[in-house]
């Protein structure tokens, strides 16, 4: 793996896949279009990667109805649910897609809910193109559904391993948030560093949402183990918090070295300028971003970010992170396989799932229904071939 070296840490990949430019296709099939294609999309509003995803969403929901050569007159309707970062409330909402004739969604936006309801996709057939869910345990064979439209942490954790191993340290600690998304990362992450003949000599759980005594407590542990390399793979909620006590815990200085998954860099570039205290705490810390190759497509759309930022945050300018991209991208991909499941005669159509059609309950569970022709509209997900803002985009 080639890690390039600018400001951050760069995981230098192009989506792991390779592209043939942008997909087309051929109208071959004279059934009638539908004049609307219901989608929906799944993730927390709230939160930095919310804020910024659904602006981009709504741009690409925007420029895709307005190009009439990608859905040849149909056009895509979105419904947005907000899960608030609550994994049970991202499985009440994508109950509701079900209920709804939603032939695709976008999302969800964390590992833990995607655990949950990869196991009702795969029932009903709904793909789901999540931008955000980089856990590596998300096996398209277990669900098949399933479809991550950006890069796993097997990519991000490799680059961790190389530069451990780059400068010769052998043992490293990982403070990491305990459930889904953390605990596979770091395991990852273990696998990687023992291809290297290195190993992860302590492990620092931290609970989803820790007070800064639940961090103080985590950090007296961390700092009696014997190695000062730290890898912190959490969420923004509590990252900076970290650092914060780490820096009152004298943690900051010299011999410990700090290295921060991508979460960090999504911080900084979508709440840029930071104030000087906060950019105090991060002094010497190693991150790592996600490469997006330099276009003109590229460069078009962070010039019309502003604009489409401009007066939207309530707290704050948004800044333009690389999840920005791939939400936009994920729009793109689904609607150039829409366009092909239409042109291949696919019809949208939804069944009553008999197991279902008996269960007395107000959840209103008989509602769910089938998407009939599901798998055939992700066949085409998966082989579409495209160029989006961040670059060749498609899968192997």
């Amino acid at each position: 793996m080639n890690i390039v070296w600018h400001l951050v840490v760069l995981i230098v990949l192009t989506n792991g896949l390779a592209s043939n430019g942008a997909s087309t296709s051929t109208n071959v099939s004279n059934s009638v279009r539908p004049s609307v294609v219901n989608i929906g999309s799944l993730f927390s509003f709230g939160t930095i990667v919310g804020r910024v995803a659904k602006l981009a969403i709504e741009a690409a929901i925007e420029d895709v109805n307005a190009d009439p050569t990608v859905l040849n007159g149909t056009q895509l309707k979105i419904t947005m649910h907000d899960s608030n970062i609550s994994g049970f409330l991202g499985i009440i909402q994508a109950l509701r897609f079900m209920e709804t004739d939603t032939v695709a969604i976008i999302g969800p936006q964390n590992a833990v809910t995607a655990h949950v309801i990869s196991h009702i996709a795969s029932e009903l057939q709904t793909p789901l193109l999540s931008f955000t869910v980089e856990d590596p345990t998300l096996s398209p064979l277990q669900f098949p559904f399933f479809v991550r439209t950006t890069r796993s942490d097997l990519f991000q954790m490799s680059a961790i391993a190389e530069m451990v191993d780059y400068y010769g340290w052998r043992d490293v600690v990982a403070i990491y948030v305990d459930d889904d998304h953390g605990r596979n990362g770091i395991a990852e992450l273990g696998n990687k560093l023992a291809e290297k003949r290195c190993k992860i000599s302590y492990k620092a759980p931290l609970v989803f949402r820790p007070t800064r005594d639940n961090i103080t407590d985590l950090l007296v542990q961390v700092a009696l183990t014997e190695s000062r390399i730290i890898v912190v793979h959490v969420y923004d909620n509590s990252g900076f918090l970290i650092f914060d006590v780490a820096k009152s815990l004298g943690m900051m200085g010299t011999g410990y070295v700090w290295i921060a998954s991508n979460w960090l860099s999504t911080m900084l570039d979508t709440s840029f300028p930071l104030s000087e205290d906060d950019m105090a705490d991060l002094d010497g810390i190693l991150t790592l971003r996600a490469y997006t190759p330099d276009s003109k497509l590229k460069w078009k759309f962070i010039s019309r970010w502003s604009n489409l930022t401009k007066g939207k945050p309530a707290n704050g300018p948004l800044g333009l992170n690389t999840f920005v991209l791939y939400a936009y991208d994920t729009v793109w991909l689904l609607a150039h396989a829409i366009d092909a499941f239409l042109n291949q005669g696919g019809k949208i159509t939804f069944s009553n799932d008999s197991r279902l059609t008996g269960i007395q309950s107000k959840l209103n569970l008989d509602a769910m229904s089938v998407f009939d022709e599901g798998n055939l509209l992700l066949q085409n997900i998966l082989k579409t071939n495209m160029t989006g803002l961040t670059g060749p985009f498609g899968f192997t």
